[in-house]
């Protein structure tokens, strides 16, 4: 009887000893190690890239390369594909990044997000190449190809921010009416989705740049009644509520918004709020 466990006592440790040795050996653990040591080793690059000698750049870059030769389909090797084009953009050499950017589609054919992120990566060495219209060609790309993605998503808004940004009256003003359109459509193409969720909510922030209150009204009241159970109805309301507090003086409508907060979401973060700008209104 004895003997007997010893043998089943013998065969389990030579079972974990086996799957030690096989999780240890895997590819998406040695992945893992050499992830673990390259970004250790690279911290201090990213947080302080002007003082760092020449040789442990060029160290952190040949460790994050050899990670992208070695476990190219793992997590670790997306990101690392980042890793390495952000740490050349950090040293100012942005061909060497839309090198590294341009690798990632040979690898993820298949994911959006992904594709997404590395062409709006591209498109932001150019624009620090100050390259202008081929930035923004790559921006524009990433939003046709790869609509759904969070990346790209953004782009419009992007677009329009920049040449906000450059005080260009005209070019901003073709790239708000652009952007409005590219929301209105997706949100049209793709109701009752994410996207059109996630499209609605950045048409929202446009229009509230632009200072459209009408329409970031509209579009609010829009995203309410199409999405009643949203866990960011609180924070519409109180959106509402102070546009027509403080931009259209409308008092009357402010308090039914905070009311709607204080009576529906009392455990909203937003609730405390409410109750404030109800006293204040009084």
């Amino acid at each position: 009887m004895r003997i007997e466990v010893v043998h089943r006592t013998t065969k389990i440790i030579l079972f974990l000893v086996l799957l030690f040795l096989l999780v240890g050996c895997s590819p998406q653990y040695q992945a893992e190690k050499a992830f673990y040591r390259a970004v250790k080793y690279s911290d201090d690059i990213f947080k302080d890239p002007k003082n760092i000698p020449l040789y442990k750049f060029e160290k952190a870059c040949k460790d994050f390369q050899e990670i992208i030769d070695k476990y190219p389909q793992t997590v670790q090797g997306v990101e690392t594909h980042f890793l390495l084009g952000n740490l050349y953009i950090i040293r100012g050499n942005y061909d060497k990044a839309i090198a590294v950017f341009e690798q990632i589609s040979e690898h993820y054919h298949d994911n959006e997000e992904i594709l997404a992120k590395a062409v709006v990566s591209v498109a932001g060495c150019y624009e620090k190449k100050g390259e202008w219209s081929v930035a923004v060609k790559k921006y524009r790309e990433a939003f046709s190809l790869y609509p759904h993605s969070r990346s790209a998503l953004n782009v419009p808004l992007y677009l329009y921010e920049l040449y906000k940004a450059k005080n260009n009256r005209e070019l901003t003003a073709i790239a708000y009416r652009r952007a409005v359109l590219d929301y209105k459509n997706i949100i049209i193409k793709n109701k009752d989705t994410d996207l059109a969720y996630s499209a609605s909510n950045m048409l929202t922030e446009l229009y509230m740049r632009e200072g459209n209150w009408a329409e970031m009204m509209a579009t609010l009241n829009n995203l309410w009644k199409t999405y009643p159970k949203s866990p960011d109805v609180p924070t519409w309301l109180m959106t509402m509520g102070a546009t027509y507090d403080v931009k259209l003086r409308d008092k009357v409508k402010a308090r039914e918004m905070y009311q709607t907060v204080k009576d529906h979401y009392s455990q909203s973060p937003w609730a405390k709020e409410a109750i404030t700008r109800l006293q204040t209104l009084k």
